[in-house]
């Protein structure tokens, strides 16, 4: 067990790296998690708006305090540096000016031309407020040609818009999930952290252990490359299975209590990936990559996997094409797992044990590729070194 021994003393030596990364992916997972939104109620966004009315008029004065009842008015000087300044560091979000004439417009019916906005940001709060002034000024036009005179227009204008639909979110759990939404999050997201995490933190100590000096000496001992490379895939295990264990255990307080009944299954879930994990990161470093090549490796593998398996996208959103693909790596059978957890599709025994084997045979294919990469480079060089 020589090979085994001299791994955890090298682990021993990079412990302090490792418990950083520990603490950053686990903090970044559960962070991912919390910050997802749970909620079903759609709520509209409210806006910090300045506004200036030019009209002075019964009816703009009706649409200033109409505005008010949905967002925060803030008051301003009528300066435009002052605007541009306070716009600039957040302090108002929208500045509107009901232009002179604005009454006598909406009375004759002409909507074109009664405000004018000055915003930085194009984003969806402030197309929303445009729209938001574009509907209110058609629906009092609508009311009043329909023989309403304006005040009653603008009343029953606000009444329609002020009235609030039924909007709830789908979650995609009508089928009785046995995740709750957090827990569900908590084990998709698990995913980035355990192929980030296990890469980032065994690389360094696998290419330590392939350093020649090591490698020729290890040769010189007689250990098989069989034997050799079973022993690291052991000691990468154990240490993966030690990270699993802290992740698992933040997952009870994201359970809210311990795993119960089908729940173990997601559990089982997360340990057949993080074994894939262990195995890719040995397959990556069988070919002595510098440290700056195995950063880039572990975005692009931890990346392109979640977001075409469905870790940051939704499965169901996910194109056809993609999902063709996504077929051919871990992570979609992994995210099959859970979907059907947390109640996203229906539960099926034989597609989840056929998820959880096809998983492991992706480890075994690591495994196997790791043993036959090794022995071409490593032993012809070694002996050819002695």
């Amino acid at each position: 067990m020589q090979v085994f021994n001299a791994f955890f003393i090298i682990l021993k030596s990079k412990l302090g790296i490792t418990l950083i990364y520990i603490v950053l992916f686990a903090a970044l997972t559960l962070a991912m998690t919390l910050t997802d939104n749970t909620s079903d109620i759609f709520e509209p966004e409210s806006l910090n708006i300045c506004i200036f009315d030019e009209d002075g008029t019964p009816e703009s004065r009706s649409l200033s305090e109409f505005i008010g009842k949905r967002n925060e008015t803030v008051t301003l000087e009528n300066d435009r540096d002052t605007l541009i300044d306070a716009l600039y560091y957040g302090r108002v979000d929208y500045v509107l000016t009901i232009k002179s004439g604005y009454a006598e417009k909406l009375i004759s019916g002409d909507t074109e031309g009664l405000f004018e906005s000055l915003h930085i940001r194009d984003d969806y709060s402030t197309v929303y407020a445009g729209q938001m002034l574009t509907e209110y000024a058609g629906l009092v036009a609508a009311y009043s040609a329909g023989g309403n005179d304006t005040m009653t227009a603008i009343e029953k204008a606000e009444t329609a818009m002020l009235k609030e639909a039924d909007v709830t979110v789908a979650r995609f759990n009508e089928n009785g999930g046995v995740f709750s939404p957090n827990t569900s999050f908590y084990f998709r997201f698990l995913v980035y952290a355990l192929i980030g995490l296990t890469m980032s933190t065994l690389c360094p100590v696998l290419l330590a252990m392939n350093k020649k000096d090591v490698r020729y000496r290890t040769v010189c001992s007689g250990i098989l490359p069989r034997s050799y490379t079973s022993q690291i895939f052991m000691g990468c295990v154990i240490y993966i299975f030690l990270i699993w264990l802290v992740f698992m255990a933040a997952g009870i307080f994201m359970n809210g209590g311990m795993y119960e009944g089908m729940q173990w299954l997601g559990v089982l879930n997360s340990f057949v990936f993080t074994i894939f994990s262990a195995a890719l990161t040995v397959f990556v470093t069988s070919f002595d990559p510098s440290i700056n090549i195995i950063n880039i490796i572990t975005q692009v593998i931890s990346l392109g996997m979640c977001f075409t398996g469905g870790v940051f996208i939704e499965q169901s959103l996910l194109g056809e094409s993609v999902i063709a693909a996504a077929r051919f790596m871990p992570v979609y059978w992994y995210i099959r797992v859970n979907r059907m957890l947390e109640g996203a599709e229906p539960f099926n025994a034989e597609t989840a044990y056929l998820a959880l084997a096809i998983e492991l045979g992706f480890a075994a294919v690591m495994a196997i590729l790791t043993v036959l990469v090794r022995r071409a480079r490593y032993t012809g060089k070694a002996a050819a070194a002695i």
